[in-house]
């Protein structure tokens, strides 16, 4: 039988559902009475979605949901402070939140962790929301949105809590990511719109962040490529060596502009590309991540593994070639467009969820060979007229 909790070790599980058993008898009578609020009553709202990059990028469409049925309300959002930056020019937002020390980060020791939880819970109260929403289902959520003493409170009880819900919505792991997020929101009958709009910008940080690159032409009729190294995990990078490989062939057929982008440390993965070529602009470490959308906007088609970047081109409708590894089943997180070509070699250890793959050859991604990837670009770039 299925457990139905997330978490992969069984002594976790086993403690899940032991607090859910004794916290639901608590919880049985104050659960049972608690009555769905009223539209007009709803004035503050609170999203939670402290994760990574691409999970919250799919959390917009019920966010927007919720801003077309609330129109009246103000709704804040919860994210890591890496991330906040992106939503900071938002319409559908009244503020954006940061968390400083996200227990999703690995670099952050458990006391600094806890310090901030605590801090969070005292700065949320005092705000005062009258609705919360938790869209990954985490139980340290539920039990800050408990802590805070907002009333009405939704989300996924699959890692304990679920007790301390006004509604625990069933996890649908058979369905994607941004269709499970609206699925929290059916009991408040919001329009269901699943499309995933451009991120918002004011015209000031664009300018600001074309004249801080203003050495770098983008002056080319040719199509312009984004291409990204990285990954949140080791698990999901393509080869180096394959990267410089199919730039190589790219640049020799002049077929498009390359625009390298990632983070300064990314750098590393290919630090020594040099190509005396008005083809490749190397924009490493010289792009924030609320930078992207104003670059995505100038640019046609994206290369590289399933990360956050892949979801922000995704929203900016760029044509996605997406190097799919096996840690999660892309089936249900790719990004959220019809422009999408997904390379993947499938292996019988997917999806393993690991951050570094144990097995010898990295063969979900080795797999996918240069000309696969550079057969599906030029295939894409037919479908461009040069500028």
């Amino acid at each position: 039988m299925k457990s139905p909790y997330h978490y992969k070790l069984g002594w976790k599980r086993f403690l899940a559902g032991v607090f859910d058993v004794f916290g639901g008898a608590v919880f049985f009578l104050v659960r049972k009475f608690v009555k769905a609020p009223e539209a007009k009553d709803i004035k503050k709202i609170l999203v939670i979605r402290a994760d990574h990059i691409g999970d919250v990028v799919m959390t917009r469409p019920a966010i927007r949901s919720l801003h077309k049925k609330f129109p009246h309300a103000e709704i804040d959002l919860l994210v890591d402070g890496k991330i906040a930056p992106l939503f900071e020019d938002s319409s559908k937002f009244h503020q954006v939140l940061k968390i400083h020390h996200s227990w999703f980060s690995p670099e952050k020791n458990f006391g600094a962790k806890w310090r901030e939880f605590w801090r969070l819970k005292r700065f949320l109260t005092k705000i005062g929301y009258d609705v919360a929403f938790d869209f990954r289902g985490d139980v340290r959520h539920i039990l800050l949105m408990a802590l805070c003493h907002i009333p009405y409170r939704y989300g996924f009880g699959v890692t304990g809590g679920g007790f301390l819900l006004t509604e625990n919505t069933p996890y649908d792991d058979s369905i994607h990511q941004v269709l499970l997020n609206l699925s929290l929101l059916k009991s408040f009958q919001t329009p269901q719109d699943n499309k995933l709009l451009p991120f918002e910008y004011t015209r000031e940080r664009a300018a600001t962040f074309w004249k801080n690159i203003g050495e770098i032409s983008l002056a080319t009729d040719l199509p312009r490529v984004v291409i990204h190294m990285g990954a949140g995990t080791a698990a999901k990078r393509w080869g180096t060596d394959d990267y410089r490989a199919l730039i190589h062939q790219l640049d020799s057929g002049n077929r498009a502009q390359m625009i390298l982008i990632g983070t300064e440390s990314e750098r590393e993965l290919l630090s020594d590309l040099k190509l005396n070529t008005a083809h490749l602009i190397d924009l490493r470490g010289r792009t924030r991540i609320e930078d992207l959308p104003i670059l995505f906007d100038v640019c046609d088609l994206y290369v590289g593994a399933d990360s956050g970047p892949a979801h922000i081109a995704a929203a900016h409708g760029l044509e996605i070639i997406l190097l799919a590894s096996g840690t999660n089943d892309i089936r249900f997180w790719y990004p959220w467009t019809e422009h999408l070509h997904i390379l993947q070699h499938e292996v019988p250890c997917a999806p393993c969820g690991l951050r570094v793959c144990p097995v010898e050859g990295h063969p979900c991604m080795s797999e996918i060979s240069v000309d696969q990837v550079y057969d599906a670009v030029e295939g894409v770039l037919k479908k461009f007229k040069n500028r």
